[in-house]
C-alpha cells in the first residue's frame, strides 16, 4: 500500500504530494526518483523517510 507523502521541492519551495511505497527498514537507503509537478524536475525521494535527497547525503 502506499503513503501519501509530502515533500518541499527544493527549486520552489512548494509543498509537493505523491503516492510512493514507504519502506520500514533503514539497513540501506533506497530513493524513488519521481518527477515534481512544481517544478517539472526530476527528485530522489527517500523511501524511509519520504525526504528529498539532498547534497549533505
Amino acid at each position: 500500500m502506499a503513503d501519501l507523502i509530502v515533500f518541499r521541492c527544493p527549486q520552489t519551495g512548494m509543498n509537493v504530494q505523491t503516492h510512493l511505497e514507504r519502506q520500514q527498514r533503514q539497513e540501506g537507503r533506497s530513493f524513488a526518483s519521481f518527477a515534481c509537478p512544481a517544478c517539472t524536475r526530476l527528485h530522489f525521494i527517500d523511501l524511509a523517510s519520504g525526504q528529498p535527497m539532498s547534497r549533505e547525503r
